[in-house]
């Protein structure tokens, strides 16, 4: 959905609904300000578009092949897309203590939010996530100064085919009124910042981000930038691409820390294990662990990397697997009794499941659970 001074989309009180939103949007600004990152310019921006996938498949059939269902991949839909209109449309939620009902709407194939607290039908023009823990809707509109700002919808779909509230958005009684019951009002700067996580090409300008010519998800150049490059080295005999095995396990991690947060991005006091909110950042509890930290100090078993970094245990091409005992043969690798490896359980014997201790899932609401990366022993 587009708000706009120039072409209205909505049929009644646009010119109110866009102060009331903009005004908002300033006011959240204002609080935010010392708060939110500049742009990063990461390669996103770019004027030049990235290769796509099915390109890169003429090389890598098998790699792209995965990709498709990886949640990476899946990570931006548009409103209109099947996929989401089957888990949003038809549903509705009603917020506790007397807050506002609201239902998601299939209208010739566009999925919009309606309430009767609102006079005007929301379009959902994004939506944010893959499914793998929650989706988020995401409406667009332009500010005063030409720039794409956004509207967080308060109300997100889980796996369990169920609406509930969008984590970390605050829905107290009293707290909002009039549209802010509905979404949270993202300035530019935010905006910007939130897709950027989302695509692997962001074109936009004067900071009007280009809709149609988005590339949705995390696809092949966000994580092996210079995909242009590489594929012209093949075509004249040399083969130049940047390998993650080059980089260092800090650097390794803090590429997959860009969007799941980083650990120099927070203060002493904010790197706190008991802090629920950092299961939700991976990579942030990964590096502050023991077995990340002394990694270069343990031994590894025979022919067997001693290196801890995300793509250990998770191949980015595919989803993520279930079975536990993956996960312990990793441990395995560096827990043992031979001299110069990690300690051994003395609670437990080596072979069984060590994930509920160390990696125990952290309840974050009643829609949202998160694996706790912060290797420890959780009392």
């Amino acid at each position: 959905m587009r708000f706009s001074f120039a072409k209205p989309r909505i049929s009644i009180s646009v010119s109110i609904l866009v102060l009331v939103v903009l005004a908002a949007a300033t006011m959240l600004s204002v609080i935010r300000r010392s708060q939110t990152p500049s742009l990063s310019g990461r390669k996103v921006f770019s004027e030049n578009r990235p290769p796509t996938m099915e390109q890169c498949a003429d090389c890598h059939a098998d790699a792209c092949e995965t990709f498709e269902t990886a949640p990476h991949r899946l990570t931006l839909a548009r409103g209109d897309s099947p996929d989401i209109l089957e888990h949003f449309a038809g549903k509705s939620f009603a917020f506790e203590n007397k807050g506002p009902l609201v239902r998601y709407e299939n209208r010739n194939g566009q999925l919009w939010l309606a309430s009767e607290t609102w006079p005007n039908a929301i379009r959902v023009d994004w939506v944010f996530g893959s499914g793998q823990h929650a989706q988020t809707p995401i409406s667009v509109l332009t500010n005063p100064d030409g720039q794409t700002e956004s509207l967080q919808h308060r109300v997100s779909w889980y796996p369990t085919n169920t609406l509930g509230i969008t984590p970390s958005l605050d829905t107290s009684p009293g707290f909002h009124e009039g549209l802010p019951q509905l979404v949270q009002p993202e300035d530019h700067v935010v905006t910007m910042d939130c897709f950027e996580c989302h695509v692997t090409h962001l074109p936009n300008n004067g900071g009007r981000i280009d809709e149609e010519h988005i590339i949705a998800g995390v696809g092949c150049d966000r994580c092996h930038p210079g995909g242009n490059r590489h594929i012209a080295s093949v075509e004249d005999g040399a083969i130049s691409m940047e390998r993650w095995s080059d980089l260092s396990p800090l650097e390794s991690v803090n590429r997959c820390g860009e969007c799941h947060r980083r650990a120099d991005q927070l203060t002493d006091s904010e790197l706190n294990p008991d802090r629920p909110i950092l299961v939700r950042f991976a990579s942030v509890g990964l590096t502050m662990s023991a077995c990340f930290k002394e990694q270069s100090t343990v031994k590894a078993k025979p022919s067997t990397l001693n290196r801890l970094d995300c793509v250990t245990c998770h191949d980015p091409h595919r989803p993520a697997i279930t079975d536990p005992t993956f996960y312990v043969e990793k441990c395995l690798n560096c827990h043992g009794s031979d001299d110069g490896m990690a300690i051994e359980c003395v609670s437990q014997p080596m072979s069984s499941n060590c994930l509920p201790c160390h990696f125990s899932k952290q309840r974050m609401s009643d829609d949202l659970t998160f694996t706790d990366h912060w290797i420890r022993v959780r009392k």
